[in-house]
């Protein structure tokens, strides 16, 4: 219990939320509110704890490298006690944490997770206090590879995922997504219109600023709308901004067809700018599995916002999924817009989702999602009627889920009925209210007219969106 009592309450809390991931599955996001609220910490100690546990989760491979370097076997390590040396070892590597400091508290950790791990976790984190600079420069490597790989420990990231950004985004905003990688992402939510008054009070504890588009809000935290209820009452979402953009800009009268509705954020952003412009809307939300579906339902119903139609199923065959849909309409059902959100590497949000890039491969990025992506897209196209708007979708940076999944579709059989229009435009006639928010989409398109943003310092995620119009 002495020993105890010399830690710090937010990296403990830190070790027990890498630990408990690890060994549930789970997303380290999803168990640092409860971990940070049984264990009472103060709204200080909780940010240190989550930043530590999002950034060794995001940093883990490279973490791993610099341990294993000083190790003389890396296999005689527990789990528990290589979750508490990478610990000390963020904090050295990319914190800036005195090395007296992280080192004591690396040590106190091991000791947590077995007394007889002191002496070793001393020894290794002092190594790699001593040797940190030349880590990151990359020292141990070869000179051809050493600036990209001394790049990609600096920003915590695989070499190969880094040489896939750079490619696909170019040098100055790969730098920028980089420089950033580290830090935590802002955070934003969107107000349910019909309940904007009875989260006024809450908005303003936790720090809102409006944003450029009706209902967003920048938020600080969101302690405050958590504790009134508020995204249980379905009175909010929380959702990136350049997400919410997307979600307004596809939003318009008649049917729409959501592929990849998951529990149904962007369902309820899309019903909650419907309500703001009054337009009459027929929702069908589609997603692979059963439960998101109900929990997209629940959320809907309690919103208040309206009714949607779900189907569970597979959408690389439509027909299958909407039987029951196209038999209470009588027909095989067309749609006036055609909303594909595509699963995809998650490269645009990994600030928020430490887990992406140490699970992702090569080939999943270069191939089977790009893959997935096109037939997905071949698929709801045919379910687009005259006239009507087909959107893709990722929250991908990445080339070949984006601009060569678009260009691989135009140059399908399917994709011959459509031309890409930009995503800007579709908000022409949405009002005032939404003029700025389409400059804002504007001054993120690409000379095709596709939404495609980044990750940088003080902005939000990255996200892409392609318009198709079946002319």
């Amino acid at each position: 219990m002495s020993k105890t009592a010399k830690l710090s309450p937010g990296r403990l809390v830190a070790l027990r939320i890498l630990i408990a991931a690890r060994e549930s599955g789970r997303y380290v996001r999803e168990l640092a509110a409860d971990a940070c609220a049984s264990a009472s910490l103060d709204m200080r100690d909780a940010a240190f704890a989550r930043r530590l546990a999002l950034g060794v989760t995001g940093c883990s491979g490279c973490l791993d490298d610099a341990l294993n370097s000083v190790l003389d076997d890396p296999r005689s390590l527990t789990a528990d006690v290589r979750d508490a040396l990478r610990i000390g070892a963020y904090e050295l590597l990319y914190l800036g944490t005195s090395p007296q400091v992280a080192v004591s508290q690396g040590v106190e950790l091991a000791r947590m997770c077995a007394h007889g791990a002191a002496g070793l976790a001393n020894a290794v984190l002092r190594r790699v206090a001593e040797g940190a600079d030349a880590f990151l420069a990359a020292e141990d490597v070869s000179e051809q590879h050493r600036a990209m790989v001394s790049r990609a420990r600096r920003a915590g990231l695989p070499t190969w995922l880094v040489r896939r950004i750079v490619d696909s985004l170019g040098e100055d905003r790969a730098q920028a997504m980089f420089a950033c990688q580290l830090e935590p992402a802002p955070i934003a939510v969107q107000v349910n219109p019909l309940r904007s008054e009875a989260v006024e009070d809450a908005l303003a504890a936790d720090g809102a600023r409006s944003l450029e588009l009706p209902g967003a809000y920048a938020v600080d935290r969101v302690s405050e709308l958590v504790r009134s209820n508020a995204f249980a009452h379905a009175d909010a979402v929380a959702s990136d901004y350049h997400a919410q953009l997307i979600a307004a800009a596809v939003t318009r009268e008649g049917s729409c067809l959501e592929i990849g509705a998951g529990r149904g954020t962007k369902t309820f952003m899309m019903l909650a700018h419907a309500e703001r412009r009054d337009l009459d809307r027929d929702h069908v939300a589609l997603d692979l599995y059963e439960g998101k579906c109900q929990a997209n339902a629940q959320r809907i119903e309690c919103s208040g916002l309206g009714e949607i139609f779900t189907a569970a199923g597979d959408a690389t065959d439509l027909d299958a999924c909407l039987t029951a849909y196209d038999e209470q309409m009588g027909r095989t059902a067309l749609f006036d817009t055609v909303f594909v959100d595509a699963p995809c590497s998650g490269t645009g949000t990994m600030r928020r989702h430490g887990e992406i890039p140490w699970r992702l491969a090569p080939q999943e990025c270069d191939r089977d999602l790009p893959e997935l992506q096109l037939e997905l897209l071949r698929e709801a196209a045919c379910r687009v009627g005259a006239g009507g708007q087909l959107i893709y979708a990722t929250c991908s940076v990445l080339h070949a889920e984006n601009e060569g999944v678009v260009s691989a579709f135009l140059s399908s059989p399917e994709g011959a009925g459509f031309a890409l229009r930009p995503l800007s435009v579709a908000l022409a006639d949405a009002g005032p209210a939404y003029a700025d928010a389409a400059e804002e989409i504007a001054a993120h398109e690409t000379p095709a007219g596709a939404f495609q943003s980044y990750p940088c310092d003080g902005g939000f995620d990255g996200h892409f969106c392609a318009r198709f119009i079946r002319v």
